[in-house]
C-alpha cells in the first residue's frame, strides 16, 4: 500500500517536473530535474557559443523562446518587438537571485550589476555622483583617456622588435581609465601585478554565461564534481580578486581623510563613517563587490573591442587605408585627436559601430529578472523567471540587413555621407539597466582608435594573418594575437 502511494507521489513530481507552467513561452521539452540542460549542453559542444544556441533555439520556437535549465526558468528575446519590452518593462528590471549571484558577494546580494530595488537606486545614485565629481562623462576624462592611448602609443614604440600581443598592453591601459577615478591610481603598462589581476578577471568571464551557468542551475554539483563545474576554479578566482580588492580598501582606510574624498574608495568609506549607527547599504561588503562589478563589467568589454578593432584592421587593409585617409584629412598629421573631432570622422565611427554590430562582445544582455507575473506576446512570464535578451540575433539579423556576415562599416553611411541610426543596433541595451559605462566606453574606444591610427599603420608579423577566433564566456573576446604596429611617417 505504502510503496503504491509513494509511487504515486513520485510520478506525479515527475509529471511536475517535466511540465512548464501554463502559457509559458514555447520551448523544447523538458526532462524531470533537468529540463532541457541534455539539449542545451549538446547544442553548445556543437555551436561553441551560448548566445547560438540561443538563435537555434530562436529559429525553432519563435521569437520568445522559453526553456528550463536545472533550477532555472529562462526566457530569451530575439526579435526587436520582444527585446524592447524585455528591457524596457518594469516588470523585468530586476536581477536573478540565485546560488552564482550570491556565491560572488558572500552568499547575499551586493554590487551594482546583479541588485536591484531601492538598494540599486541608491548605490547607483551614489556612485554615478561620485564618479562624474571625480571626472567621469567630463572633459577631464577626455585628457585622461588621451594621456593613457599616448602612453600606449610610446609603449609600443619601444617593446614591439618581434611585434606585440595587443591585448595584453590594452587592457592595462582601459582598466588605469577607470583606476584612476575609482582608487586613484594607475599600473604600468609592463605591470606584472596588473597583468595578474586582468588574468584573473578574463577567466572569471570565460567561466560563466549571463544565464549563471551550472553553477546558478544545478548548485548541488559543486559537492559532487567541483572541478567539472569550475566551482574550484571559480572560487579560487574570485577568492584572489577579493583579497586584491580588500588591500586596496585597507590602504585608503589608513590615508582617508574626512574633509577631502581622492577617489570613489574614500568617498564610499567616509560615507561608510556617516551610517555607522544605522542600518545601511553602505558596508565593506558592498564596497568590495561594487569594486569588483566595477573593474569586472568596465574594462573588458571595451578592451576586447578594441582587440576586434585591431584584428579587424588586418583583414580588411582597405578599411585601415579609408580610416587613415579620414584622419589625414580631417585632423592632419601630427595633432592629438580629440572628441571634438569625431562628428567629422564619420567613417570611424561607421567602422566603430559597424564593429560592434558585427563582433557582439555583449551578444545577450546581463540577465533580468521577472519580479512578477508579466505577459509578454500572450505567454506569461512567471515571477523569478531568468530574462534574456538576445541582442546578436538583432544585429544578425538577416532580413533587416540583408548581408549581416559581410563587415561593412559604409552600412551607417547614407548617401549624404551621414551615420545612419539604426533600431536593430543596440550593443549597449536599452532601458533602466541599459549600460551605465556606455558613454565612457565610447569615447575610450574612439580616442584609443584615433590614436593608434595616427600614429600607427598595423600589420601582421608573418604572412599568414590570425584568425578571426572568439572566445565564449559572459562576455566575447577575441583569442590572443601578436601584430606589429608600423609608425606612419
Amino acid at each position: 500500500m505504502w510503496f503504491l502511494i509513494l509511487l504515486a507521489v513520485l510520478l506525479a513530481l515527475l509529471i511536475l517536473e517535466s511540465t512548464p507552467p501554463s502559457r509559458f513561452p514555447p520551448g523544447p521539452r523538458w526532462i524531470p530535474f533537468l529540463g532541457n540542460y541534455l539539449l542545451f549542453y549538446k547544442l553548445r559542444q556543437k555551436l561553441g557559443f551560448t548566445h547560438l544556441v540561443w538563435e537555434w533555439l530562436s529559429k525553432r520556437y519563435g521569437p520568445l523562446v522559453g526553456v528550463r535549465l536545472g533550477n532555472d526558468k529562462l526566457v530569451i528575446g530575439t526579435n526587436l518587438a520582444v527585446v524592447k519590452e524585455l528591457l524596457t518593462k518594469e516588470q523585468f528590471e530586476a536581477r536573478p537571485d540565485g546560488f552564482f549571484f550570491q556565491f560572488r558577494a558572500f552568499g547575499e546580494r551586493y554590487g551594482l550589476v546583479f541588485v536591484d530595488g531601492e538598494f540599486f537606486n541608491e548605490q547607483k545614485r551614489f556612485v554615478m555622483k561620485h564618479l562624474k565629481s571625480f571626472g567621469l562623462n567630463r572633459s577631464i576624462m577626455e585628457g585622461r583617456i588621451s594621456g593613457e592611448a599616448e602612453d600606449l602609443v610610446q609603449h609600443i614604440l619601444k617593446n614591439q622588435k618581434d611585434g606585440v600581443v595587443f591585448s595584453e598592453i590594452v587592457e592595462i591601459s582601459v582598466m588605469n581609465i577607470l583606476w584612476s577615478i575609482v582608487a586613484g591610481g594607475r599600473f604600468q603598462l609592463d605591470d606584472k601585478k596588473a597583468r595578474v589581476l586582468i588574468d584573473h578577471i578574463h577567466t572569471s568571464f570565460r567561466l560563466q554565461d549571463m544565464s549563471g551557468g551550472i553553477l546558478n542551475q544545478m548548485p548541488f554539483l559543486r559537492f559532487i564534481c567541483p572541478e567539472l563545474t569550475s566551482f574550484n576554479k571559480l572560487k579560487d578566482v574570485l577568492g584572489n580578486l577579493t583579497t586584491f580588492v580588500k588591500q586596496i580598501i585597507d590602504e585608503h582606510r589608513e590615508t582617508v581623510s574626512s574633509y577631502e574624498n581622492r577617489d570613489l574608495v574614500d568617498a564610499f568609506l567616509n560615507e561608510m563613517k556617516k551610517h555607522e549607527a544605522s542600518k545601511s547599504t553602505f558596508t565593506e561588503k558592498q564596497l568590495i563587490i561594487l569594486l569588483l562589478d566595477l573593474f569586472l563589467a568596465g574594462p573588458e568589454t571595451t578592451s576586447a573591442t578594441l582587440g576586434f578593432a585591431i584584428l579587424h584592421l588586418l583583414h580588411y587593409p582597405h578599411i585601415q587605408n579609408n580610416l587613415h585617409n579620414e584622419l589625414d584629412t580631417v585632423i592632419g598629421k601630427g595633432k592629438r585627436p580629440c572628441m571634438k573631432d569625431k562628428p567629422n570622422l564619420v567613417y570611424m565611427e561607421a567602422f566603430t559601430m559597424e564593429l560592434l554590430r558585427s563582433v557582439n562582445v555583449t551578444p545577450t544582455t546581463v540577465s533580468h529578472r521577472a519580479k512578477e507575473d508579466a505577459e509578454v506576446m500572450g505567454y506569461i512570464i512567471p515571477k523569478d523567471t531568468i530574462v534574456l535578451a538576445n541582442l546578436y540575433s538583432l544585429h544578425m539579423n538577416k532580413d533587416h540587413w540583408i548581408d549581416p556576415e559581410k563587415f561593412r562599416p559604409e552600412r551607417f553611411i547614407d548617401e549624404n555621407g551621414a551615420i545612419i541610426q539604426n533600431d536593430f543596433f543596440i550593443p549597449f541595451g536599452l532601458g533602466k539597466r541599459r549600460c551605465m559605462g556606455e558613454a565612457l566606453a565610447k569615447t575610450s574606444i574612439f580616442l584609443f582608435l584615433t590614436t593608434i591610427l595616427q600614429n600607427f599603420k598595423v600589420r601582421p608579423v608573418s604572412q599568414e594573418l590570425p584568425p578571426m577566433k572568439s572566445l565564449d564566456g559572459a562576455t566575447i573576446s577575441p583569442a590572443s594575437f601578436r601584430c606589429f604596429f608600423e609608425p606612419r611617417e
